[in-house]
């Protein structure tokens, strides 16, 4: 008789077997998002410079932002797109963003190891007047320009291919050097970007 009443299960013995699964089904997911968690990327601009065209119409605001991905050696990136938008946000009146024109030639087609920097240049060509005065004149060189820099990756763990993540940051006080100085250093820039 006592051994047929030990082979029935009781509600603490359903209970504690609940409780088990659920502990044993979250330590999975830990583990799975653990190992599946994407790398880090950090972005900086490390050229920003202003120059004239040959035809003396506009101003070109050039510039070079540096991507790293950093992290997990297992862990591979690839870069579909890079935007990158020029922000002045202390324009009182008129525009204060524009697009610039991203070298798209320069993003690799592979996946990449963590780590692999990649270096991207854009452009942006600013015609009338208000434009000009806005984003190229003295006074947004003096505070310097918002840089955001939207990108869009996947990941790669072993085999396993992440959804396509959306990254956003901002670069702020990135000052624009004329071209024409002389100083080989004057658009040297290290302007760290934070999301």
């Amino acid at each position: 008789m006592a051994a047929a009443q030990s082979k029935t299960w009781n509600i603490q013995n359903y209970i504690l077997a609940a409780l088990g699964g659920t502990l044993a089904a979250t330590a999975i997911v830990i583990m799975v998002s653990a190992i599946f968690e994407p790398a880090r990327i950090s972005f900086v601009v490390t050229h920003a410079s202003r120059s004239t065209p040959s035809d003396r119409i506009g101003v070109w605001l050039n510039l070079t932002v540096s991507a790293n991905a950093g992290g997990q050696n297992r862990t591979k990136v690839k870069y579909e797109s890079i935007f990158i938008d020029l922000v002045n946000s202390t324009k009182p009146t008129g525009r204060d963003k524009v697009l610039a024109e991203v070298d798209a030639k320069a993003l690799p087609e592979e996946y990449l190891p963590s780590p692999s920097p990649i270096s991207v240049n854009a452009s942006a060509l600013l015609i009338d007047n208000s434009t000009i005065e806005g984003f190229a004149g003295d006074q947004a060189n003096i505070r310097g320009l918002t840089v955001v820099v939207t990108a869009q990756v996947h990941f790669k763990v072993g085999v396993a291919r992440t959804r396509l993540y959306g990254i956003k940051v901002v670069c702020g006080g990135v000052h624009f050097a004329d071209v024409q100085d002389n100083s080989s250093d004057a658009y040297a820039t290290v302007n760290y970007c934070h999301s």
